[in-house]
């Protein structure tokens, strides 16, 4: 399938290699350069230095193990509150670059437990995806105007690396321009949530 992607630029942004492999099998079998990077840090501005452009970025907050909010320290809580922070820097830089060009597309990759708490929800991280959706939903407004796009998907569980690429170059493609804060829940319909 055509998704309209070729010869554009994207970061990808995950400390989890197999979501580096999968993004980059499906984004680059559409022609299109991808830059995978562990930490979403400098990465915006080191791409657009070295490629000249930057047409989106696909940011994947980090997914640990199960932890319960009550239970975790304030390290773990200021740590978790930090990848959202270089997640709105890195997006707030990228924006800039894809006014210019007057398009872009930003997708972070959140854990499912944002619209749903379990035994097994990684409750810290589930705040942290909390804070970038309402990172996108704030953004939309701010961006849209300059044919940018911010769009989430919610990795569930049983969600291959593979499942979360597909969903994701969906949402940085030509078809997907129309989409602004929109949040595709990949849980397989496990969860009685609507989000």
């Amino acid at each position: 399938m055509d998704l309209g992607i070729d010869k554009r630029v994207f970061v990808v942004a995950s400390r989890n290699e197999e979501d580096l492999a999968a993004c980059g099998d499906v984004l680059g079998a559409e022609g299109a350069v991808v830059v995978g990077v562990d930490s979403i840090d400098g990465a915006v501005s080191e791409v657009i230095a070295g490629h000249g452009r930057l047409d989106g970025v696909i940011a994947h907050l980090r997914h640990e193990r199960p932890r319960q909010l009550l239970d975790a320290d304030l390290q773990e809580l200021e740590s978790a509150w930090a990848e959202v922070e270089a997640i709105a820097g890195a997006y707030r830089e990228a924006a800039e670059a894809m006014a210019i060009q007057g398009r872009g597309r930003l997708v972070t990759v959140v854990s499912g437990g944002v619209k749903w708490l379990d035994d097994d929800t990684d409750e810290v991280g589930a705040i942290a995806g909390l804070g970038v959706l309402g990172l996108h939903k704030a953004a939309v407004a701010d961006v849209a105007p300059g044919g940018i796009c911010v769009n989430a998907v919610l990795r569930g569980a049983r969600s291959t690396a593979h499942q979360v690429a597909d969903a994701a170059a969906f949402l940085v493609s030509d078809g997907a321009g129309y989409l602004h804060g929109v949040t595709i829940s990949l849980d397989g319909a496990t969860s009685p949530a609507v989000f």
